[in-house]
């Protein structure tokens, strides 16, 4: 299967299960669709860090089965993988290294590395490329994990909880590259969080996770156009989550 064929299927989850100690992830599914943002939503401990990192193999599962297009998570793993970006809350940086160096140093793990894409990216965030990361803000260590997971154009962008403990300007930046990744350049996002206000302004579907289970797997537009003038996104969490 060809890039371009990979870039236009949709990431599949198709009953995914692990046991990690006392944590339960039970035979979860669902589908993030190219050209839309997908919001996995949940307060902490509900298993979205759990299920990304299922996704990515960081985690070995004990059944089910993670596909994009043609390619297994497991199976095809390095060529699953330079197909998906990954943005981890606490990700692991070189803190001696420049914005550059650590970009550099990135660059080779992927074949559709673009140096030009990722000075545009740099540029569009404000990243100072001369600036070592140990010196820089939660919130532009978070820029530098977006240009490392889109400098390779991948078609299934994954985030745990990006907006956590960003200053109100950082979040609106990475809210917004979320939404035009998705309805611009046809990536299929999915983010997790507990921030229902996010959801509401960017997420196309909403996937509401409530101790290892998938509750609910509704498009935002479906849930507005099924409620009545009182509805809200919080309600309808609150109840799912009882």
């Amino acid at each position: 299967m060809t890039a371009s064929s990979v870039a236009q299927t949709p990431l599949r989850i198709d009953r995914l299960s692990a046991r990690l100690g006392e944590f339960h992830l039970h035979a979860i599914s669902f589908r993030v669709e190219p050209g839309q943002v997908t919001a996995l939503l949940g307060h902490n401990g509900a298993g979205k860090t759990t299920t990304l990192r299922l996704i990515m193999g960081i985690v070995r599962k004990d059944s089910g089965q993670v596909t994009l297009g043609g390619l297994d998570h497991l199976r095809d793993e390095k060529a699953f993988k330079q197909r998906v970006g990954l943005v981890q809350e606490e990700s692991f940086f070189y803190a001696r290294m420049t914005v550059e160096e650590f970009c550099a140093f990135v660059s080779p793990f992927y074949s559709g590395w673009n140096e030009e894409r990722s000075r545009q990216l740099r540029h569009s965030l404000d990243l100072p490329g001369n600036r070592k990361l140990g010196q820089l803000s939660k919130g532009m260590r978070m820029k530098v994990g977006l240009v490392t997971a889109l400098s390779h154009a991948p078609s299934a962008l994954l985030l745990d909880e990006p907006t956590s403990g960003l200053d109100p300007r950082a979040r609106v930046e990475i809210l917004r590259l979320l939404s035009q990744l998705a309805h611009e350049n046809g990536t299929a996002v999915l983010f997790s969080t507990h921030n229902l206000h996010e959801v509401e302004q960017i997420a196309d579907r909403v996937i509401v996770v409530d101790r290892g289970r998938v509750l609910a797997d509704e498009s935002l537009a479906a849930l507005r156009r099924g409620a009545g003038p009182s509805w809200s996104l919080e309600n309808y969490y609150l109840e799912m989550v009882q």
